[in-house]
């Protein structure tokens, strides 16, 4: 089994909207590894593990038309969305980080 880092992305904003700057920092670290802050939903997950690439961070973004989010067509009630991986650049701060055993 190999480790898994992983965010979750509702915990971290509630964490950073609590202190200065918090937000920003966050938003600054996902565009230095490559991901807009806006394409990230809420409620979801980002992973870090290995890849053949090397370290790599793994999330959905939503699907955007012109920057208009749509919905999925195959599913009404969500907007559409894809998994998407960036190469890390820049390391998390280790407290947004929680450890999972899995396979990828």
């Amino acid at each position: 089994m190999t480790q898994r880092l992983v965010i979750d992305c509702h915990e971290l904003w509630d964490k950073a909207a609590g202190h200065p700057d918090g937000l920003r920092a966050v938003q600054r670290w996902l565009r230095l590894n490559g991901i807009e802050p806006r394409d990230v939903p809420l409620h979801s997950e980002m992973v870090i593990e290995d890849s053949a690439y090397g370290l790599v961070i793994r999330y959905e973004a939503y699907l955007t038309v012109g920057g208009q989010k749509y919905v999925d067509p195959d599913n009404p009630d969500r907007a559409a969305g894809e998994s998407r991986a960036a190469l890390l650049a820049v390391a998390p701060p280790d407290e947004w980080l929680a450890a999972r055993d899995g396979a990828s």
